[in-house]
């Protein structure tokens, strides 16, 4: 896999625009099957509302998250309508501070063309809120939150935009960011934090640990925003074992973290590895004897490591969902993967195979050809050793 050059000393970026590609591009083909199914005219909108752009190292910004959004967009609807024949309406809203950044923004929108129609405003993303309220009205929308800090991303400007029927939004937290200064006890930066995790007149805990902090965080986003599930992955630094960003999602829907977890396992499993490898190799001016791809599975285990892990946690965190008793699968798998990096498929086969050693009872008993669990299936525990085994 080659990173684009445009992407060199800044590939968390290109990790998480490859994650925005692949969850907004499932995002838009199944919010346009949804709106289609409805009838008359609809229109999906792509928000941005720390759209840059920055770093921009690509005349046609293909490596921003502006690029992206416009074409995911495109992509899908340009698929339904081969598909169902649906014609669906594009909108899409930018918000930029930064006045040079700004006029590069503009001067893009207007000259780009193509079926999405798109708004762009100058100024703090907390002063446009309600213009945009105003502008989508209750269309379905999908919300990026993607600042270069903290500061002004406050949680109760998100809510507004997330709180109608069919938003999901994805928040990069800027962890580096976020843990550097999470404990610092100056005024200024204790108000920051509790803007930015929602808290109004409590102060966020001090000593929280990277998992906590993150648990946090997703609490009060289903909290303060009105969302029914929220999940997170680390996205590290390209060089060094540090998270650098964290990708929170939330939605309305369990849906949303079946397609999270597939595009973590895509991005974080299948690709990060080789592309850290390279940006080692470039930083280090030392060519490997190896592809990045061969080098990847020896060298960088992260999500691997964090999968296996997960995979071993899956008895005790059933045994915590169905302490109160037996529930169906489809009211279990969605709790299941906000605190497991597995995906759906992944999960169900591993709460089989403890059906299979008998830890788990499953009703009505699956045929001698299941694999996996179903979503009418009822599960509860057998036995008491199911606790934090796999």
């Amino acid at each position: 896999m080659d990173v684009p050059e445009e992407y060199f000393g800044r590939e968390q970026s290109y990790l998480k625009h490859r994650f925005l590609t692949e969850y907004l591009r499932a995002w838009a083909h199944k919010i346009g099957r949804l709106v289609a199914r409805e009838g008359g005219k609809q229109r999906i909108w792509y928000i941005d509302v720390f759209a840059g752009p920055w770093r921009s190292q690509d005349t046609d910004l293909r490596d921003t998250s502006i690029y992206i959004g416009l074409q995911a967009l495109e992509e899908a609807a340009e698929t339904l309508r081969e598909q169902v024949g649906a014609g669906i309406e594009l909108g899409a809203v930018f918000v930029e501070k930064s006045p040079s950044a700004f006029r590069r923004l503009k001067s893009y929108l207007d000259g780009r063309g193509g079926a999405v129609v798109t708004d762009a405003y100058l100024g703090e993303f907390g002063t446009h809120v309600r213009a945009i309220q105003e502008l989508i009205g209750d269309d379905p929308a999908f919300i990026f939150v993607d600042p270069t800090g903290f500061k002004g991303v406050e949680m109760r400007f998100i809510a507004p935009l997330v709180e109608p029927r069919f938003r999901d939004v994805l928040i990069n937290v800027m962890f580096n960011d976020v843990n550097r200064w999470k404990d610092d006890p100056r005024a200024f930066l204790r108000e920051q934090m509790r803007a930015f995790f929602g808290l109004s007149d409590a102060d966020l805990p001090s000593g929280l640990g990277e998992i906590e902090l993150m648990r946090l965080y997703r609490a009060q986003l289903k909290t303060r925003c009105n969302v029914a599930w929220a999940a997170d992955m680390s996205i590290p630094h390209p060089t060094i074992e540090r998270t650098w960003f964290r990708l929170v999602i939330g939605g309305k829907h369990e849906k949303v973290l079946e397609v999270f977890r597939s595009a973590e396992k895509r991005v974080a499993g299948a690709e990060a590895s080789i592309i850290r490898e390279g940006a080692r190799s470039r930083r280090t001016a030392q060519g490997s004897l190896f592809a990045p791809e061969e080098i990847a599975s020896t060298e960088d285990r992260r999500y691997a490591q964090q999968q296996q892990a997960d995979l071993t946690r899956v008895g005790a965190e059933l045994s915590k969902v169905l302490e109160r008793g037996p529930l169906r699968w489809s009211r279990v798998w969605p709790r299941l993967l906000e605190e497991l990096h597995l995906t759906r498929g992944d999960l169900s086969k591993q709460c089989f195979q403890l059906y299979s050693n008998g830890q788990l009872s499953v009703s009505p008993t699956p045929g001698t050809r299941r694999r996996t669990l179903h979503d009418d299936d009822v599960i509860s525990l057998r036995a008491s050793d199911a606790r934090g085994q796999a």
